[in-house]
């Protein structure tokens, strides 16, 4: 399985991780299906790979919907006509904006609630759902879903009444799909990041808000887009095939 061409799914693809992880799999010659909401960003995403040596295909869908995820599982199969993994990187906080972190709860209402577990942990359940077929039938498969910090503890300024439980259920899902896919031969595996450092955080919400994350790691300095793929790519690729129902946090040493 080391030597053929591996085939990924990445949701969330035209945006900061999602992109990084794209851009990351595809430096090493691999086969992505990029998939979002946006149909501009993904125009983006191709722009900015087309001199990477793996082959990128786009497809613009919603994954809270079950007839699109199973359309994107489809898709991959009829163009690449393999799938090894998935990176389920679409999620976040809905309609996000410069007073969104820890808005009082008054302000949350059920339809926010709803949406913000639909984007992250709906999402992540109707890929896994759809890939199993094909991972089971082969006897390997990867998904690698996308966590947070905010899942762990009460932290300031990292989330809302939303988010967090939204994340802390991405944390169960992983751990859940371990144990029942594992003796199938599909690993199940979370990244958690803190505040991680891109241009939309630095618009958003300011340089005083990043100081004050800054200053709580333990590096000294913020984990970039980058650093997320970087450890979403080794959780899929053949050298983490012993690891499974893990979450690694990717957090510049921030407990």
């Amino acid at each position: 399985m080391n030597n053929e061409t591996r085939t990924y799914i990445v949701t969330g693809a035209a945006g900061g991780i999602g992109g990084a992880t794209a851009r990351r799999l595809l430096a090493k010659g691999a086969n992505v299906l990029g998939v979002d909401i946006s149909a501009r960003r993904l125009e983006a995403l191709q722009a900015n790979c087309a001199e990477l040596p793996g082959k990128l295909e786009v497809c613009r869908a919603d994954l809270s919907s079950e007839e699109a995820a199973q359309g994107v599982v489809e898709k991959c199969l009829a163009v690449f006509g393999e799938l090894h993994g998935i990176a389920n990187v679409a999620g976040g906080m809905v309609d996000i904006e410069a007073d969104s972190m820890d808005r009082p709860l008054a302000q949350i209402g059920l339809d926010y609630f709803r949406r913000t577990f639909a984007l992250n942990v709906d999402t992540a359940f109707l890929m896994a759902k759809h890939a199993e077929p094909h991972f089971e039938a082969k006897g390997y498969g990867k998904i690698v879903n996308v966590a947070s910090l905010a899942a762990f503890a009460n932290r300031h300024e990292l989330g809302d009444t939303a988010y967090n439980p939204a994340k802390a259920a991405v944390v169960g899902l992983t751990q859940t799909l371990s144990l029942l896919l594992g003796r199938k031969g599909i690993r199940v595996n979370a990244i958690a990041p803190g505040l991680v450092m891109s241009d939309k955080v630095q618009e958003t919400f300011g340089k005083a808000y990043v100081d004050r994350h800054l200053a709580a790691t333990a590096l000294g300095k913020l984990a970039r887009v980058e650093d997320e793929a970087e450890a979403i790519a080794f959780l899929l690729e053949p050298q983490s095939d012993a690891i499974s129902g893990e979450v690694l946090r990717v957090a510049a040493g921030v407990r």
